[in-house]
C-alpha cells in the first residue's frame, strides 16, 4: 500500500525514515523543507510497504504554475512535478526487494500521480548507496558521473589514500599554520561572507545563494547532523564548509574559499580533518560529491582525496501523464521557438 506523509507530519516522516537501516540525512523531513524554505516545492514522502518489502523516498512537489517558465501561462493546479531535494536521494528500501512488490508500487504511484495531476518524477539517486536498482527496470535511468568519497572506517588510512600531492597540500596547510575549527553555526555571519564571495566569484547563478532563513532552519533544527568547519590563518577565516551527517555517512554540502587563500591548501587540510572528525564519529565515509562536469577542475580537486575508488552517480525518471508531459513541451516551444525541445534533459520540459 502507497501513503503520502506530509512535511507537517515530521515526526511520522522521521520515524518512517529511521526505521530503515541505510537511512540518511538526506531522507529526514527537515532536510526537504528546509528547501521548501529555499523555494524548491513543497515536501512529501512516500512510502510504500506490503507482506514482503518495504520503500520510501522524498520529494518536492512543484506546482509548474510557480514556475518562472511557465509563470503566468499556466493555471494554478494543473501541472506538478515531483523532483528529488537538493542534492541526492531516491528510494532505500529492505525486505525482499523483488520485481514484483516494486511493480505493485509502480502501479499504485502512477494511479496516485494520475489523480493529482503529477505530470512526471525526477530522481537523483545516492551514489554511495547504490540506490538505482531499486527501481531497476521501472524507470528510465542514467549514468551521468562519477563522484568521489573518502572511506572514513579507520582514521589512519584516511591520509594514506589520499594522492602525493594532496599530502604535500596538507602538510603546506599545516606550515602555513593553518588551523581547523568547527561549530554548530555560532560563526554563520563568517560562513555566509566567505561563501557569497565564492559564488559571486564564480558567477554561481542566483540559486545557490541561500537566504538567511534557511541557514538560522538547518542550525535550528538540524543540530544533530550539521557541523561548520573553519581554516583559520592569523585568526581570519579563509575557507569554510558546511557538512551534513546522519547515521553513517556524512556529506560535503556547502563551502567557500576566499581568494588569497588558494596558495596554503587550506581546504585540502579542512576536508582531511572533517574526514578524521566523521572517522572518531564512527562513520562510515565522507561523501565529497563531484564536479559540475564529469572530468573538471571540481572533480579533479576532489579526486586527490581518493587515490583509486569512484562511485557512479545516476539519475532516472518517469513520465506519468504524457499527454500533459508533451502539452508542456509545446506551450514552451510556443513561447520560446529557439528552445531546444530536443535538450538532453531527461525531463525535457524542465531543459535549458
Amino acid at each position: 500500500m502507497l501513503e503520502i506523509i506530509s512535511y507537517k507530519e515530521k515526526e511520522k516522516w522521521n520515524n518512517i525514515v529511521k526505521s530503515f537501516s541505510n537511512w540518511d540525512v538526506y531522507f529526514l523531513c527537515e532536510y526537504s523543507v528546509s528547501f521548501m524554505i529555499h523555494g524548491d516545492g513543497v515536501p512529501q514522502l512516500f512510502y510504500y510497504k506490503d507482506k514482503k518489502m518495504r520503500m520510501c523516498y522524498a520529494m518536492m512537489l512543484n506546482d509548474l504554475a510557480d514556475n518562472e517558465v511557465y509563470n503566468g501561462v499556466l493555471e494554478k493546479g494543473q501541472y506538478y512535478d515531483l523532483t528529488t531535494p537538493y542534492g541526492y536521494g531516491g528510494p532505500i528500501a529492505d525486505g525482499e526487494i523483488n520485481s514484483a512488490s516494486a511493480e505493485i508500487f509502480m502501479v499504485e504511484m502512477i494511479s496516485y500521480c494520475k489523480q493529482h495531476n503529477i505530470v512526471s518524477q525526477f530522481f537523483r539517486f545516492c551514489p554511495w548507496l547504490g540506490n538505482h536498482m531499486v527501481l531497476n527496470g521501472l524507470c528510465d535511468e542514467r549514468f551521468l558521473k562519477n563522484t568521489i568519497y573518502m572511506d572514513t572506517t579507520e582514521e589512519s588510512c584516511i591520509f594514506l589514500n589520499m594522492d602525493t600531492k594532496n599530502r604535500n597540500m596538507v602538510r603546506k596547510a599545516r606550515k602555513c599554520e593553518v588551523t581547523i575549527t568547527q561549530d554548530s553555526g555560532e560563526g554563520l555571519e563568517r560562513f555566509i561572507s566567505i561563501y557569497n564571495e565564492t559564488m559571486e566569484r564564480d558567477e554561481a547563478e542566483q540559486y545557490y545563494f541561500f537566504s538567511k532563513d534557511y541557514y538560522k532552519y538547518i542550525i535550528e533544527n538540524m543540530s544533530d547532523n550539521v557541523r561548520f568547519f573553519y581554516a583559520e590563518r592569523e585568526r581570519e577565516v579563509i575557507s569554510a564548509a558546511i557538512v551534513l551527517y546522519g547515521n553513517h555517512y556524512a556529506h560535503y554540502h556547502l563551502s567557500g574559499m576566499c581568494t588569497e587563500a588558494r596558495g596554503f591548501g587550506s581546504m585540502n587540510l579542512l576536508l582531511y580533518e572533517v574526514a578524521c572528525w566523521a572517522a572518531r564519529k564512527g562513520l562510515n565515509l565522507f561523501h565529497l560529491g563531484g564536479g559540475v562536469k564529469p572530468e573538471d577542475s571540481l572533480f579533479q580537486f576532489k579526486k586527490q582525496f581518493n587515490k583509486q575508488e569512484r562511485l557512479e552517480f545516476w539519475i532516472g525518471s518517469n513520465i506519468f501523464i504524457q499527454k500533459k508531459y508533451d502539452e508542456l513541451i509545446k506551450i514552451r516551444k510556443k513561447m520560446n521557438p529557439e528552445w531546444n525541445d530536443k535538450n538532453q534533459f531527461m525531463i525535457k520540459y524542465r531543459g535549458q
